[in-house]
């Protein structure tokens, strides 16, 4: 019954290289958990009438909760449903103590719990952070008042005494999307907008001449291989037609006579995010909160003022000189696909998931959330994975190598294992979801 650590098989990884080049790297592990806010569990005691009531009481799970971070002792821990005055009161001071740095965001309307990430501030320092609300009272389909986080943070590494920052960064983020089982389509423009703030600060790494590693945690109320699953993991999901309660799996509505259907566009061009979950042009000129101040537009905007109408337009008194003042600006880029909504989704985000949702050696599904009307895996933690080298690269590795090498997980358990232990929560887990715990390994390029 108890979770064990399951490292990877790095044994058949190539190593035929004519020499071997010594690299600097920073192991890390990160938690991602849905920690079950006391006051969605007091909503909802039908889900949890199984479960003896010394095991639902906050102050019991609290301490279950803290001792099970401080086992397994992450450099970066994600949390969803975490109760404001719960943050406040028991969980950011006993956090702090642990030599975590914590940011939060409540949800949007009445209800009070949000997400939070912490990091060890001895491993990582904060470079940028946006909090996201996916309520936007402009656009009708956005109505639910769910949140993310998504953090910029940078390896630190020490030198002596001190600690040095060390490249590349990394972008971790958070969310918990919308549990509803019947609307897809907010779950789906949801994630664009998390896709399209990861991608943002992928965008500004670049443009510094960085490559930025990603991790992406979160509750996304999804099984998987359903379809935003799939758009997470392949990086684009062929939607036209697709019944809303599919996108999630959740629940099987096949049965009803009428469901809603998704078609294009999924969303107005109002919200600012184009169909590759990026930020179009109109909202590239948004003032970033986490920066100093002083650059108030994006270089990807800029860029952008190249194609507008005025810019084609040859001033009258412009004097002639051929080979400059006679060239036309050069619009082979398509600049439309900002503006028409096709009827695939698609991110430039590589991303796969750390967990294969198979238990190792039964083949049993594995589950990351329990209660009295069932188990699911709805809990992911997917990252950059780590590029294969071709047969010419191996020969050469003149840079790091980009991507994180995952080297290990803590295994998950099946459905019929928890309910033998009484369901969750109960005396050894105190949530309805389990935790789930990845180790990376990060390459760093200036250590």
């Amino acid at each position: 019954m108890w979770r064990v650590w399951e490292e990877l098989d790095t044994a058949s990884e190539s190593v035929l290289t004519p020499f071997t080049i010594k690299r600097a790297s920073l192991d890390f592990t990160v938690m991602s958990y849905n920690i079950l806010a006391q006051d969605l569990l007091e909503l909802n005691q039908h889900l949890y009438a199984h479960c003896p009531l010394e095991v639902l009481q906050w102050n019991y799970r609290c301490s279950l909760l803290l001792s099970e971070i401080e086992k397994w002792a992450p450099d970066i821990l994600c949390l969803q449903e975490v109760q404001e005055n719960h943050y406040h009161e028991d969980l950011h001071p006993a956090l702090s103590q642990m030599g975590y740095t914590c940011v939060y965001q409540r949800r949007t309307g009445k209800k009070t719990d949000g997400c939070a990430i912490c990091y060890q501030s001895t491993c990582f320092t904060e470079a940028a952070v946006s909090k996201l609300e996916f309520f936007r009272p402009e656009t009708k389909l956005l109505d639910r008042h769910n949140v993310g986080i998504v953090l910029l943070l940078r390896p630190l590494v020490a030198t002596g005494a001190e600690l040095k920052e060390a490249g590349p960064p990394l972008c971790v983020a958070n969310t918990h999307l919308l549990f509803n089982p019947r609307r897809g389509d907010v779950k789906l423009a949801q994630l664009a907008i998390m896709l399209a703030e990861i991608d943002a600060m992928i965008k500004s790494c670049k443009a510094r001449g960085e490559h930025c590693n990603v991790v992406f945690c979160g509750d996304f109320n999804a099984i998987p291989y359903m379809p935003l699953y799939q758009l997470v993991t392949t990086g684009e999901l062929y939607y036209q037609g697709i019944p809303t309660w599919m996108v999630s799996g959740q629940e099987d509505l096949s049965y009803k006579p009428s469901y809603h259907r998704l078609f294009a566009p999924l969303w107005p061009s109002s919200l600012g995010i184009s169909d590759i979950c990026q930020y179009t042009t109109e909202n590239m000129f948004k003032t970033d909160s986490q920066n100093s101040g002083t650059r108030k537009y994006t270089h990807e905007f800029m860029l952008q003022l190249r194609f507008c109408p005025a810019a084609c337009v040859r001033p009258q008194d412009l004097i002639l000189i051929p080979g400059v003042t006679d060239n036309r600006p050069d619009t082979s880029e398509d600049v439309q696909h900002y503006y028409r909504f096709r009827d695939c989704l698609r991110h430039q985000v590589e991303l796969g998931s750390v967990y294969k949702h198979v238990l190792h050696g039964s083949g049993s599904p594995e589950v990351t959330t329990l209660h009295s009307e069932g188990g699911a895996t709805v809990d992911y933690i997917f990252y950059s994975p780590k590029r294969a080298f071709t047969k010419d690269q191996r020969a050469y590795k003149g840079s790091a190598e980009k991507g994180l090498k995952l080297l290990g997980s803590l295994s998950l358990l099946s459905e019929d294992l928890l309910w033998s232990m009484n369901g969750l929560p109960n005396h050894k887990f105190p949530s309805d979801h389990l935790s789930l715990v990845a180790q990376f390994q990060l390459e760093l390029d200036n250590a």
